[in-house]
C-alpha cells in the first residue's frame, strides 16, 4: 500500500523527509495539478494522495462571519474545495461556472477519514479552500473570494487535485501551511521560509504517526 505524496513548486517538496511513500511535483495552477496528476493515476493508482503545501490564510476582517483566521505557520487540514474565480465578472457581480450552468465549482471534498486522522494526528484544524488561478493580493478580491467560497485558505491546486481523484475514485487528503494573510500584501506578513520549515516539521510528524496507507 502507498500513498501519492503531492506538491506543487519544488520549494515545497524539499520540505518532504525521507520516506517509502512515491512523490509528484504538480507545477503550480488548476492546469498544472491538472494535466500532472490525471497522467500520474492514469499510470498507476495509488491507495490513496496526500497534496501538502504552503497557503495563504483569509484575514479575520474577509472571513464569513462565525469562521476563525488561521495565523502565520498555522497547519491545517482542508476537508473541502471550492474553485472562486471561474466565471464572469459582470457589472452587477461575479457569476460563477455553476450559475451560468457550465460547469462544476464546488465544494468539492476530500476524503474524511483520512483527513480527520491527519487533523488528529496534528493537533490542526478541518478547514475550507478556495482554489484560484489569480491570488488575492489586494483586500477587495480577498473579501471576495472568501466570502464567495466560505473558505478559510487560499491555494492553487486543491480543488484540481481534489477533482481528479473523485474521478479516479483515490483517496484524498490535503495539508497546507499558512505561509502568509491574503489581502493587500503590506499587511500579509509574509513568512515563506518558515512555512517551508514547519511543512517539514508537520509531515516528519505525519509519517512517523504512520496514518497514510
Amino acid at each position: 500500500m502507498s500513498t501519492l505524496l503531492a506538491y506543487a513548486a519544488a520549494r515545497e517538496g524539499a520540505s518532504l523527509p525521507n520516506t517509502r511513500h512515491p512523490t509528484l511535483q504538480l507545477g503550480v495552477g488548476k492546469i498544472a495539478a491538472t494535466m500532472s496528476l490525471t497522467a500520474a493515476l492514469t499510470k498507476q493508482r495509488p491507495d490513496a494522495v496526500l497534496l501538502f503545501g504552503v497557503g495563504g490564510a483569509y484575514p479575520a476582517r474577509h472571513l464569513r462571519r462565525g469562521l476563525d483566521a488561521m495565523e502565520l505557520l498555522d497547519a491545517c487540514v482542508v476537508v473541502t474545495e471550492f474553485i472562486a474565480d471561474d466565471g464572469v465578472l459582470t457589472p452587477s457581480g461575479f457569476l460563477d461556472l455553476g450559475h451560468l450552468d457550465l460547469g462544476d465549482v464546488g465544494p468539492i471534498p476530500c476524503d474524511p477519514e483520512l483527513s480527520g486522522k491527519l487533523s488528529a494526528v496534528l493537533g490542526c484544524p478541518l478547514v475550507a479552500g478556495a482554489t484560484v488561478s489569480t491570488g488575492a493580493g489586494v483586500d477587495p478580491i480577498s473579501q471576495a473570494y472568501a466570502l464567495r467560497s466560505g473558505a478559510q485558505i487560499e491555494t492553487m491546486e486543491g480543488a484540481a487535485v481534489a477533482a481528479v481523484c473523485r474521478h479516479f475514485e483515490v483517496p484524498v487528503a490535503q495539508l497546507r501551511i499558512v505561509s502568509n494573510r491574503t489581502g493587500d500584501r503590506d499587511q500579509g506578513g509574509w513568512d515563506l521560509d518558515g512555512a517551508v520549515a514547519r511543512l517539514g516539521q508537520v509531515l516528519e510528524r505525519v509519517l512517523a504517526a504512520d496514518v497514510l496507507p
